[in-house]
């Protein structure tokens, strides 16, 4: 099993920071098939897989759809300490394993006992976050260029730009 100050989120924190805020982790065992969210919850904590294999899935017709394997030293839910928004899939896990929770009620605490710890950590997350984007940038780069894809022309792709140009602005 891998401790919480070894995943890469903690790696870039000087090690009396790295445990101090590994401490107010709570640690979840969990067992094949226990659902840890769902979809469309509102996202209020990220999970670090210290062991076991999980799998986010997405449900949009009735239908699961397998998106990724998540395992150990993952981290899923990056998004929700900052933007408490609903679950864009659901995380199961696949054989028993552990997890480590933090919850942005914590993750207040910990910003107004320890400013500095969660600041830093806050900029871990962040790194964390445009690194799963970069990611998905490339995946989205690797899928149009196969031969077959929708291209901007497509009148299916053209009705989403259309619709996400008039998507109103985050706020907050």
């Amino acid at each position: 099993m891998m401790e919480l100050v070894d995943v890469p989120i903690f790696r870039g924190l000087e090690p009396h920071i790295a445990q101090s805020i590994a401490a107010v982790f709570t640690r979840r065992s969990v067992s094949a098939g226990d659902q840890l969210f769902r979809q469309g919850e509102p996202g209020d904590a990220i999970i670090v897989v210290l062991d076991g294999l999980f799998e986010l899935i997405q449900d949009e017709t009735g239908e699961e759809v397998h998106l990724a394997d998540v395992g150990t030293g993952r981290v899923v839910g990056l998004i929700s300490l900052i933007d408490p928004g609903p679950r864009t899939a659901t995380l199961r896990a696949l054989e028993d394993g552990e997890v480590a929770i933090l919850d942005s009620v914590t993750f207040q605490k910990l910003w107004d006992a320890q400013g500095d710890a969660a600041a830093r950590l806050h900029f871990q997350l962040a790194l964390a976050t445009v690194h799963e984007l970069r990611s998905a940038h490339r995946k989205l780069i690797e899928l149009l260029d196969l031969p077959g894809f929708p291209t901007p022309e497509d009148p299916v792709v053209e009705r989403a730009l259309f619709r996400a140009e008039r998507l109103p602005e985050p706020t907050g």
